[in-house]
This record gives structure tokens, sequence and C-alpha cells, in this order.
């Protein structure tokens, strides 16, 4: 599927307003204070750049270990002789971590969990759990 840049509509999320919601007996403020979470907001209110998303977006894909996978069979394609060696040895970057990548004016950008976890301020670190019976019911 191809999209140009001009066809997405980027929604801006309205910002979240605590005065508001505590004005009409919703204080969560606390709530996300006490979780030192307001950092979070305070980013999430500020400036939205909608073209740098637009170009972002279009040309997004997912890195996972498969896209490196194909990468190695790429290089080995090109040169035989690469066959059975590392990536290090093939001149590739090791696979660290499933990423969203793109390039904004010609700057590559990676985006994964350790990053957005870095930039809202949290541990990157936590479970989850695949497979629940009901999940309508599971805490």
């Amino acid at each position: 599927m191809s999209l140009e840049e001009w066809e997405l509509t980027v929604q801006v999320e309205s910002l979240v307003d605590f005065t508001s919601l505590a004005y009409h007996g919703y204080n969560t403020k606390e709530f996300y204070e006490a979780h030192d979470l307001i950092h979070y907001f305070d980013m999430r209110n500020g400036p939205t750049y909608v073209n740098l998303i637009r170009h972002f977006w279009v040309r997004a894909y997912v890195y996972d270990k498969h896209a490196a996978k194909l990468e190695m069979e790429e290089k080995v394609l090109i040169d035989p002789s690469l066959a059975g060696k590392s990536r290090e040895e093939m001149g590739l970057e090791p696979f660290v971590d499933t990423e969203i990548r793109s390039r904004i004016m010609g700057v590559p950008v990676f985006i994964s969990q350790e990053i957005i976890s870095y930039v809202i301020g949290r541990a990157s670190e936590g479970s989850f759990k695949d497979g629940l019976d009901n999940n309508k019911k599971s805490p």
C-alpha cells in the first residue's frame, strides 16, 4: 500500500485539562502526580508538528527479527562470501530490539520501547500476560 503525505489526516488530540476535570468533580491530577506521570502530560500538551508527523509515518516500517534476518540474507545474496558470518562481520549493526524506523528530511529515526519509556520518564520493564482465558473479567 502506497500513501502520499497529503493523503494523511493527522488528528491532534485534545489537551488534558486537569483544572476543568477537578472543577467537574474528577480530580485525577493527584493520581498521576503520585505515579510521577505529570511529565508525560506536559509533553503531550506541547506543540504538534503535523508536517513532520506525516513525513515520518509515510516512510515508517517495523524493523523486527524477521526484517533483520532478511537484511542478512540480502547481504549474502549480494556477496556470497558473507555466508555464515555474524551481523557485525557483514558490516551490519547488531539487532537489539523491535523498532519503528523512518526518515525525516534524510535523518534516520528509530523508535523503540526503551526510547518511549525514556521520553515519558518511566521504566521500560513490565509484565505482560498473553492468552488469558476470560479477558473481560481478568484484572
